[in-house]
């Protein structure tokens, strides 16, 4: 009998430990609370307004906005002037498309890159100044 309760006693010691390193072994650090995703909304015309919406980003984050076209990156919302990431993961941010002097018409990819990891990036249609 009194093995049978000594072998209980180890397996209740290891089942124990076991669920104290899975438990380690999954914990998360405070990161962003989904993928990060950001959408624009704008018409597309050089020198107009384009608003940035982003979530998904890690809480407290500052946001750099960066439009590559084609070999040209294009800094478009700087972390340093207060693009900031909210509590929930959010950001909203107004900015403009290029001057016609330098935009050129096309599909192009704008970046969100946050100053504690996170980034996201979608398409940005630049149409023809008129």
């Amino acid at each position: 009998m009194k093995s049978k309760t000594s072998l209980f006693a180890i397996l209740c010691v290891l089942l124990g430990v076991l669920v104290t390193i899975a438990a380690c072994s999954t914990a998360q650090t405070p990161k962003a609370l989904a993928k990060p995703h950001i959408e624009i909304s704008g018409t597309g015309m050089p020198g107009k307004a384009l608003d940035v919406m982003g979530s998904g980003f890690i809480p407290g984050e500052r946001i750099e906005l960066v439009l590559e076209m084609g070999d040209v990156p294009m800094i478009v919302g700087e972390k340093e002037k207060g693009i900031h990431v909210d509590e929930k993961g959010m950001f909203k941010a107004g900015t403009a498309y290029p001057h016609k002097s330098v935009a050129l018409p096309g599909l192009w990819d704008l970046i969100a890159t946050g100053d504690k990891g996170s980034t996201a990036q979608c398409k940005v249609e630049i149409k023809t100044a008129k």
